[in-house]
């Protein structure tokens, strides 16, 4: 069991926080098939798989144990993740959101330093490939898997059949060592990605940035809306998510606004409007200090701390008068924010 300590550490509003071990700007192969693998993969590999929705802190920890065991053994370093989500195609969890694009997960595994990305399309096929074949056909035939480290819950092949006991048992016969890591415990809760996304359905994105060791964000495109904010003195833009990521809960909240590379101070609102009778969800950010035109331009949102729920106001001088306060919270907020260093160097 690894547990995280719970002392007075802050966490850095940038997307991704990299431990001693990473190796940023290692070029990364990624690869899209199996057939594809086994013509680009030369020689041995220590491989880890999951699907590492989130990347947080014990997909951090897994991900550090497979370069640490690269580095020692001197094998290349393999990441194997499905895309879509198993739970989603399996019908488990049809309405799942992600927590990450796959171009992010793509680029957080890059700086990371990771040799190969292998990027398994999940369909019925592979749904239906059993635990041995797997692992024969796949993780040793393909990706010439040396060592393999799963993590303490992740299971493949048909009917979740291949787990760690499985691995071991066919370890000394097919000549492979097999390594299971331990759970992440934040406050005696054991981290997994369907925790990180309670936390943040429930807008509670300051926990979740705990869990994630950086700040929750999520991208899309300006597009036009009613510039009612311009007309009462609070100007936003209008973003349009992937239809497949998770939002936090409706509400204001205090963040940042990303515009070509550079991270501006924001108020955000996520909601239907209810005092403009709107029913539409909507996700905006109010950039303080900021005049460009930016429609159609992709921009990036990041959550800090959630001020207030929703609330249907009876005038709107009565919303200008609360977004008045809530603009001094996020400043207030946000200043504190950008005061505190990362806990890694």
């Amino acid at each position: 069991m690894v547990k995280v300590k719970q002392k007075k550490t802050s966490i850095n509003r940038c997307q991704t926080i990299y431990s001693s071990i990473d190796r940023i700007g290692k070029n990364l192969i990624t690869i899209s098939t199996i057939e594809q693998a086994g013509k680009t993969i030369h020689s041995p590999c220590v491989v880890t798989l999951g699907n590492f929705d989130g990347i947080h802190l014990g997909h951090q920890a897994l991900l550090d144990r497979v370069l640490q065991v690269s580095q020692k053994t001197g094998l290349a370093s393999c990441v194997v993740t499905y895309d879509p989500n198993p739970a989603v195609v399996l019908g488990k969890k049809p309405e799942m959101k992600n927590l990450m694009v796959l171009a992010d997960k793509e680029e957080w595994i890059r700086r990371k330093g990771i040799d190969f990305l292998v990027v398994l399309p999940f369909n019925k096929e592979l749904a239906e490939m059993s635990a041995e074949s797997f692992l024969e056909e796949i993780l040793l035939k393909q990706l010439k898997a040396r060592n393999i480290i799963i993590g303490f819950n992740h299971c493949f092949g048909k009917e979740r059949r291949g787990n760690y006991e499985l691995l071991k048992e066919y370890s000394e016969k097919l000549k492979y060592s097999v390594e299971k890591m331990d759970p992440v415990f934040l406050k005696e809760i054991k981290l997994s990605s369907s925790y990180v996304r309670r936390l943040i359905s429930e807008g509670n994105v300051k926990e979740a940035a705990r869990c994630l060791n950086r700040f929750y964000s999520v991208s899309g495109i300006v597009v036009g809306g009613h510039k009612r904010g311009r007309k009462i003195g609070f100007p936003t833009a209008n973003v349009q998510p992937n239809a497949d990521i998770l939002l936090p809960s409706i509400g204001v909240y205090a963040g940042f606004t990303t515009v070509a590379e550079i991270e501006h101070p924001s108020m955000i609102n996520i909601g239907h409007n209810p005092t403009f009778g709107e029913n539409a969800l909507t996700l905006e950010s109010n950039i303080f200090n900021f005049q460009k035109d930016i429609y159609d331009e992709t921009i990036k949102i990041t959550f800090t701390e959630k001020i207030r729920n929703e609330i249907k106001f009876s005038s709107v001088e009565n919303l200008i008068a609360q977004l008045k306060q809530d603009e001094i919270s996020a400043r207030n907020i946000l200043k504190t924010t950008i005061n505190e260093k990362s806990p890694h160097p």
